[in-house]
C-alpha cells in the first residue's frame, strides 16, 4: 500500500524535526510520546513492506534529506502537490483539518492523542473516516465531543522492548515526562526520600519551556483557573529544582532518544506522580517505557492511567496523589531498597511491554486500512 503520515504544524509547536544522518535519534531536541508515534508509525509500515511519505514541519525546510530510512521526506505544505489518488491512506497524528484540500480516495484516519478539538476549524469531523484514541477510557471520553460514533475505535501506542536492557543504577529515580504534569508533589517529596536512601539520585528529563506562563499572578482573575494553577506549579518547580541540586537533584531538560535508552535502562524507578489540571493523560509512552526498560514504575491513577495500567505491574497510587503523598513515597522508597520487591515487579512490566510494541498497533492499523481501503 501507499501510506502517508502526517505531523502538522499544530503538534510540531516550535520544534521542527530533523531527519539527516541519524539526528532524529541523536539530536537533543529528544523525541516527545507524539514525536515518536509519529516516526515509529512511517517506521513500522516500512518494515511491513509499504510505500512510505511522510509530512510534518523540518528543521531545515529547504534542505532536508528526500528520503529517510527509505521513507519519503516532504515539508508538510507539500502534501497539496504530492498527495493524489494513488496513496491508500493517509494517517494524522492528531489533526483532522490537514485532510482540507486533499483529494477523497486516500482513506483519512486520524490518531488523536489530545483530549479535544478547540484548535480544529468546523466541519473538522466531515473530513476524517476513522477516529482512533489511544485506550479505551481515552477514545470514550473523546466520543462524547464529538458524532458518528460508527467511526471511532482504539489503538494504543506502543514501545521499543528490544531498546532497553537491565542496568540498573542504585537509587537511580528518573521523572520522563511534561513538569507540568506533577513533578512538584515528587519535588517535594524528595527530601524525605533522599534521608531515606542517602544513595538516591533524581534526574528530571522532558524540555521546560512554558513562555510568560509563570508570570501569570495567583490572583489574576482574567486567566483562566488551570493556567494560574499551572503557573504556580512552575514557579514552584523552578525553585524547588535549584534548592534541591545538593540532594542529587539533576534537571537534564530535553535528550536525545539515543541517550534516553540508556537513562531508562540505568534507572531504577520511574516516579511519576501525575496529577493534571485538566484531563490530559491519555495513554503515558513514558510510563509504558518504564515498563519496558526494567524500571519501577510507581504512577497514580489520574485520567487514563489507572485503567491502562491496573494489570501491568505498575505501583498505582490512587489520585489525586496529594492525599496519597506518604504511599507514593513509602513505595519509592521500597523500590529502591527492596531488591526482591523491584525484581517481582518488574518481571510483570517487562512481560506487558513486550505485548505492547508499535510493531504490535502497526499491524492492527494495517488491518484496519487494508479492510476499510476505497
Amino acid at each position: 500500500m501507499k501510506i502517508g503520515v502526517i505531523l502538522g504544524a499544530f503538534s510540531i509547536g516550535t520544534r521542527p524535526l530533523d531527519f539527516w544522518f541519524d539526528n532524529i535519534w541523536t539530536s537533543v531536541r529528544g523525541l516527545t510520546g507524539t514525536d515518536l508515534c509519529f516516526v515509529k508509525t512511517a517506521d513500522e509500515f516500512k518494515k511491513l513492506g509499504h510505500e512510505v511519505h511522510l509530512f510534518t514541519a523540518h528543521a531545515q525546510p529547504h534542505h532536508k534529506p528526500k528520503e529517510w530510512q527509505g521513507i519519503h521526506l516532504y515539508n508538510i505544505n507539500e502534501m497539496y502537490s504530492v498527495i493524489d489518488d494513488s496513496f491508500d491512506a493517509l494517517i494524522s497524528i492528531n489533526e483532522p483539518d490537514v485532510f482540507r484540500g486533499l483529494p477523497v480516495k486516500p482513506l483519512k484516519i486520524v490518531w488523536q492523542m489530545l483530549n479535544d478539538f478547540p484548535f480544529c476549524q468546523p466541519g473538522f469531523d466531515d473530513l476524517v473516516d476513522y477516529w482512533f484514541g489511544v485506550c479505551e477510557q481515552h477514545t470514550e471520553y473523546l466520543k462524547t465531543q464529538i458524532g458518528n460514533h460508527h467511526k471511532w475505535g482504539t489503538l494504543p501506542l506502543g514501545c521499543v522492548p528490544e531498546w532497553y536492557s537491565d542496568r540498573r543504577v542504585p537509587g537511580r529515580v528518573v521523572w520522563t515526562s511534561s513538569a507540568d504534569r506533577g513533578l512538584h508533589w515528587l519535588l517535594s517529596q524528595w527530601p524525605k526520600i533522599k534521608a531515606a536512601v542517602p544513595y538516591a539520585s533524581l534526574k528530571v528529563f522532558y524540555h521546560f519551556n512554558y513562555g510568560d506562563i509563570e508570570n501569570t499572578e495567583p490572583n489574576d482573575t482574567n486567566a483562566h483557573v488551570h493556567v494560574v494553577e499551572l503557573a504556580q506549579r512552575v514557579r514552584y518547580i523552578r525553585d524547588a529544582l535549584s534548592k534541591l541540586k545538593h540532594l542529587d537533584v539533576q534537571h537534564v531538560g530535553s535528550t536525545s532518544r539515543e541517550k534516553m535508552k540508556k537513562e531508562l535502562s540505568e534507572a531504577s524507578v520511574l516516579a511519576f506522580s501525575c496529577d493534571t489540571v485538566a484531563f490530559s493523560e491519555g495513554f503515558s509512552v513514558s510510563t509504558l517505557e518504564a515498563h519496558a526498560s526494567y524500571t519501577v514504575p510507581i504512577i497514580t491513577s489520574q485520567d487514563c492511567l489507572g485503567s491502562i495500567y491496573q494489570d501491568s505491574g505498575a505501583i498505582i497510587i490512587p489520585a489525586p496523589v496529594r492525599d496519597n503523598l506518604d504511599l507514593f513515597t513509602q513505595q519509592v522508597i521500597k523500590s529502591l531498597t527492596d531488591q526482591a520487591y523491584a525484581d517481582e515487579i518488574i518481571k510483570k512490566t517487562r512481560a506487558f511491554a513486550e505485548k505492547h510494541t508499535w510493531s504490535n498497533s502497526i499491524i492492527l492499523l494495517e488491518k484496519l486500512i487494508q479492510e476499510k481501503k476505497r
